[in-house]
């Protein structure tokens, strides 16, 4: 549960520098300046802060949204071959989030 409260913690400030970077760095109406090009929200990447904080929120979510889940499908269910089920299903769904989230990340990233 420690982990749980520190990944919460983590967020929040992942969250706030996402937000300082986007709407303090430079004025608004630069930081989200979108043309009618397609692909033009990719310029919002441009700046590696944003990516980083991107990335760590992206871990940080997925892993306390997913742990939290797997505390509710526990609590609905006892046994041993269910936690062990619970547990790898939850872990595999929440690698593979954060997989092609951190693809779509460095994506995005390298367009710019």
């Amino acid at each position: 549960m420690l982990i749980h409260y520190i990944t919460g913690i983590v967020i929040l400030v992942a969250g706030g520098i996402h937000l300082w970077t986007v709407f303090l760095t430079a004025p608004v109406e630069e930081n989200l300046r979108f043309d009618n090009t397609p692909f033009a929200v990719l310029n919002v990447y441009r700046n590696w802060i944003l990516a980083g904080s991107l990335e760590i929120l992206l871990l940080a979510v997925a892993f306390h949204g997913f742990n939290g889940l797997r505390v509710i499908l526990l609590e609905l269910h006892q046994g041993s071959a269910w936690t062990k089920a619970v547990n790898l299903v939850v872990s595999l769904v929440a690698v593979a989030v954060a997989v092609y989230g951190t693809r779509t990340i460095l994506i995005a990233f390298q367009i710019t």
